[in-house]
């Protein structure tokens, strides 16, 4: 199931997508922030037991136009995702594993090749860990290009790749597909962004309602893959979550400088894994479909 998402819907984790198909445009630097919190109500685990989460998450970056066709930046951003788990779960005993941490230093480059072709590229370095293990120990890094081809005034689409390094495990590798599409002058097709360091924008239909008002339906492909402590069921071990997350969204927009977004969805085809170490299968099972609730501020200068 995991590769016919990526295929279908695929692109990776990183918000460094926002504004991937605007043009470089010689006008100096460009700052941004961006903090947002995400809670997940509890859900059933097949195997027994229940599982809800928090997450919090913030974001800095700045990027300059070199020159008038390519603009390239720089982004960080770190973050926390607080796992509860209740009951006797069968799945790795009561608390498989609890909060992890997140790290993730990130390149970027838009270089407008022509007037038809634009290409991106997204270089990126996660640290990803349980409180308690050390982050260096769950460091991976990969790559995000595509080219993208610029159809008329309201389609641009390309082909592109992913590439990441996992932890105790082989790269993974996923095509991706890339498009910003105008259906109408107020309904676009886009590629979406996930939540703050998760791996997945997928796809998403926004209308502009008004200048400052825009709703968005989306649904995307998320994985979360970190090192464990050495404390628990599976001591330096890895967990998993593997995730379907499906959402309606709302956008305020207070001119260029700033915007405030809510999201509200569930999460289908959620399923946890636990391995040793070494990479090995200890344990592995299906959640319920989740709802979850967010927002996230962000600010442009």
């Amino acid at each position: 199931m995991r590769n016919i998402l990526q295929s279908a819907i695929a692109v990776t984790f990183c918000t460094a997508f926002h504004g991937l198909h605007a043009q470089p445009a010689p006008d100096g630097w460009r700052f941004s922030a961006e903090a947002g919190a995400l809670h997940q109500w509890e859900s059933g685990i097949d195997k027994g037991g229940d599982l809800s989460a928090n997450a919090w998450s913030f974001r800095a970056s700045a990027s300059r136009a070199w020159t008038p066709t390519l603009r390239a930046g720089l982004s960080a951003g770190v973050g926390q995702r607080n796992y509860r788990f209740s009951g006797d779960t069968g799945f790795g005993g009561s608390r498989p594993w609890s909060n992890v941490r997140d790290a993730r230093l990130s390149a970027s480059l838009n270089w407008q090749a022509n007037e038809s072709w634009s290409v991106f590229a997204i270089p990126t370095i996660r640290w990803s860990a349980e409180t308690g293990a050390a982050l260096n120990d769950g460091r991976t890094g990969g790559l995000l290009a595509a080219a993208t081809y610029r159809v008329n005034d309201r389609l641009s689409i390309g082909p592109g790749f992913g590439v990441f390094s996992e932890l105790e495990g082989d790269t993974d590798w996923f095509p991706i597909l890339a498009v910003d599409w105008r259906i109408t002058d107020r309904i676009s097709l886009r590629t979406g962004r996930g939540f703050a360091s998760t791996r997945g924008p997928g796809l998403t239909l926004v209308w502009d309602a008004s200048e400052s008002w825009s709703f968005s339906l989306g649904g995307r492909y998320e994985k979360e893959r970190f090192r464990l402590d050495d404390d628990g069921i599976a001591p330096n071990g890895i967990g998993q979550e593997t995730s379907v997350p499906l959402y309606l969204g709302l956008t305020r927009s207070f001119g260029p400088t700033a915007t405030f977004s809510v999201i509200a969805g569930a999460k289908v085809g959620g399923r946890l894994r636990l391995e040793d170490e070494h990479g090995e299968l200890l344990e592995e099972s299906d959640y319920d479909t989740a709802p979850f609730a967010g927002a996230t501020v962000e600010l442009r200068f």
